[in-house]
């Protein structure tokens, strides 16, 4: 969130002097604002009808309210974008190559606190300790998602990028959502990467672990998507518990764990850490 103190760091509209590398930065930093304030209104009210929440006039009110500083259409229109629509493209572009996902900490958390109970002195023991990672994670990835309102925006964008009549919107669109599946994909790749290790399992050939990555990114974002039209997660009980006992699983977390049955196997050469080191 911007705040009164942030005004100091934004120069006026206009530089002081004519040198024109002042002048290109001054229209950066006022792009970086303006966007920075248009992405806060739709992580917090979504993206609307046409886009109707996200005009110069709703922007240019927040500035001024949260930095002090006046802007005007003259100060944007021709210097830094074209038009509106323009302008629109390059927030819906910002958010569609998104790589600070708010859920993903989330997910990490609940994963960790499996992690820290976990038993690695057996391969049975490893293949539970894989199961109720998938069964937790499922259950926080289908939350955090429903709550959040980035999320949500993301989606929209996608829905945008798909049916945009304008070429050129509807290609920068497509671009950066494609470096955001990416980055996302890069992002969950390297953690993957050293939970499979520290758990004792290496990928079966001729799979990779990129071809994992990308099928859980799917098969979470089709999930998310189906829940939000649902309003709910499709759940069953399963013996998964201590004694055969029934578990809560979400459908997500049921997938997520067949995916890893078809693309991990035990790794033969694995040492189990001490005792002590596991329970950490």
């Amino acid at each position: 969130m911007l705040k009164p103190s942030d005004r100091d760091q934004w120069e006026a509209d206009r530089p002081a002097g004519s040198d024109a590398a002042r002048e290109r930065q001054s229209r950066e930093e006022l792009r970086d604002l303006l966007l920075a304030t248009a992405r806060e209104i739709l992580t917090e009210e979504g993206i609307q009808t046409a886009s109707s929440n996200l005009t110069f006039k709703r922007v240019f009110d927040r500035v001024e309210r949260q930095t002090g500083r006046s802007v005007t259409n003259a100060s944007v229109i021709r210097r830094i974008w074209d038009n509106m629509a323009d302008f629109q493209t390059d927030v819906l572009v910002s958010i569609a190559q998104d790589e600070q996902r708010p859920e993903v900490n989330q997910t990490l958390e609940g994963l960790g606190q499996v992690l820290e109970a976990s038993d690695l002195s057996t391969v049975e023991s490893r293949r539970q300790t894989l199961q109720e990672l998938c069964r937790v994670g499922g259950e926080v990835s289908v939350s955090v998602t429903s709550d959040s309102t980035l999320w949500s925006a993301w989606i929209s964008v996608l829905a945008i990028a798909t049916t945009a009549p304008d070429s050129d919107q509807r290609e920068r669109m497509i671009g950066g959502l494609l470096r955001g599946f990416d980055s996302v994909a890069g992002f969950w790749e390297g953690t993957f990467t050293g939970l499979f290790r520290y758990l004792g399992f290496r990928v079966r050939e001729p799979r990779t672990l990129r071809q994992f990555t990308e099928a859980v990114v799917a098969w979470s974002e089709g999930q998310s998507i189906r829940q939000r039209v649902s309003g709910q997660a499709s759940r069953l009980s399963l013996p998964t518990g201590p004694d055969g006992g029934l578990q809560e699983w979400t459908l997500f977390g049921v997938g997520l764990e067949a995916l890893t049955l078809q693309f991990f196997e035990p790794d033969p050469d694995f040492v189990p850490p001490p005792p002590t080191a596991a329970a950490r």
